[in-house]
């Protein structure tokens, strides 16, 4: 087969790859080819179907942002995401401070003004903010000190390297596949490879 130019489209860069047909087709399925077994160009490049553009790092797709997030932008992400839970947990902070002193909750929600509704009512969206963010916050950790991408962990069916086949024992017709994460080292390893990615 002929070599196949094709060009991988990143977050703020391009990638030129040379690959095969084959490769190209398995690529469109969702499927990364191992090249060789020491070439890590295309280790870790999914597809996004919202943003129709293959991704290196793919983590997911961000709704909020209308981005991917992969890569190039992971750290960024978790940086920003830790920004939104600070600044959502400040908020809770000088709200509660400012209705107590302001007594606010301790009158009927009659006699709140308009200015207590609308402390108590933003109070109630950061709180709930933050909820949710933590969650996400702390799945993101997670995946970090693991080194799993959530795109991986949802999919990993799809993706042989992570697909540990567990031979039938004599007598059994059926062969199981597990998961297994082909990239976890252990914890401080995964959290300075999460550390040296291209922002």
């Amino acid at each position: 087969m002929s070599p196949l130019s094709n060009y991988f489209m990143f977050p703020a860069q391009f990638m030129h790859v040379s690959i095969s047909i084959h490769a190209l087709l398995l690529l469109c399925n969702g499927m990364v080819p191992f090249l060789s077994q020491g070439s890590a160009l295309l280790k870790r490049v999914r597809y996004c179907k919202s943003c129709k553009a293959y991704i290196k790092g793919f983590d997911h797709h961000c709704p909020a942002f209308g981005n991917c997030i992969g890569q190039n932008n992971y750290v960024l992400f978790m940086i920003l995401l830790a920004g939104f839970l600070t600044t959502e947990a400040s908020y809770i902070v000088c709200l509660s401070q400012f209705s107590r002193g302001s007594q606010i909750l301790g009158g009927t929600w009659f006699e709140t003004d308009l200015a207590g509704s609308l402390v108590v009512s933003t109070m109630l969206f950061s709180l709930l903010q933050v909820i949710w963010q933590g969650v996400f916050f702390t799945w993101h950790l997670y995946c970090i000190c693991f080194n799993i991408r959530t795109d991986e962990w949802i999919n990993w069916k799809k993706y042989p390297e992570f697909q540990f086949v567990i031979q039938s024992q004599p007598g059994e017709s059926f062969t199981r596949v597990m998961f297994k994460n082909p990239y976890d080292n252990d914890y401080l390893q995964n959290v300075k490879e999460f550390l040296s990615i291209n922002c």
